[in-house]
């Protein structure tokens, strides 16, 4: 994630992109209220689906023009029942609406990660390695040096590798080597919202009605 950071900042400084920035995101998903909406067949009854969650991480944008920007999107979520999913997503957002220091964009991305689930009861468990399909929709806010972002995202995790365990030893996993139903009814999507707090350059650079001044010096 450092590195993702680095190469989505540091040519910022060496290029003349329009806007750039990096900072903290947090989110949560809204559908479905019990995730996954489908579990495989042979975790059913044995997992515990999630109840509630929350995302934490940090995202990081580059305009290098006038009509979008590509971002990395690295989070952890946690959520009831010890479920975890450590993600990270790059991807393109067009900007759809530009006024000034209101942006509205749409875009998509795609990437990988990995769910953990956990039994309340016991110990048995489901992991899943999956690669994210992810869209959103953002209004952002900027001033010189910070912009203000709130998202509404969709994801559909296109499942890889998925192992059952009725214990922490790993002796005790069933991967879909040996039960091809494991794989067999799973539904990984979901629906939410986040809020992100970008630092970085965002003055204004001749593109909006504030920067069309003759001059051109930046605001």
């Amino acid at each position: 994630m450092t590195l993702l950071l680095i190469a989505l900042s540091a040519p910022a400084h060496a290029l003349d992109l329009r806007w750039w920035g990096v900072g903290p995101t947090i989110g949560t998903m809204a559908i479905p209220t019990k995730y996954p909406t489908a579990l495989p067949y042979v975790a059913q009854g044995e997992v515990e689906k999630v109840r509630g969650d929350v995302e934490i991480g940090v995202e990081g944008v580059l305009y290098p023009g006038k009509t979008g920007r590509l971002f990395g999107h690295g989070v952890v979520g946690l959520g009831t029942a010890g479920w975890t999913a450590p993600e990270l997503v790059v991807g393109w957002d067009t900007i759809l609406l530009k006024d000034e220091e209101l942006q509205v964009l749409w875009g998509a991305g795609l990437g990988a990660g990995r769910e953990t689930f956990r039994s309340a009861v016991d110990n048995d468990l489901l992991r899943v390695n999956y690669y994210p399909l992810r869209t959103q929709f953002s209004v952002l806010l900027r001033d010189k040096t910070r912009a203000y972002e709130a998202s509404i995202w969709g994801t559909w995790h296109i499942a890889g590798s998925q192992e059952f365990c009725t214990s922490r030893e790993r002796s005790s996993c069933v991967s879909a080597k040996d039960a091809e139903e494991i794989i067999g009814g799973a539904v990984y999507f979901g629906v939410g919202a986040e809020a992100t707090l970008y630092f970085g350059d965002w003055r204004n650079k001749g593109g909006g009605k504030k920067g069309s001044s003759k001059s051109g010096n930046r605001r």
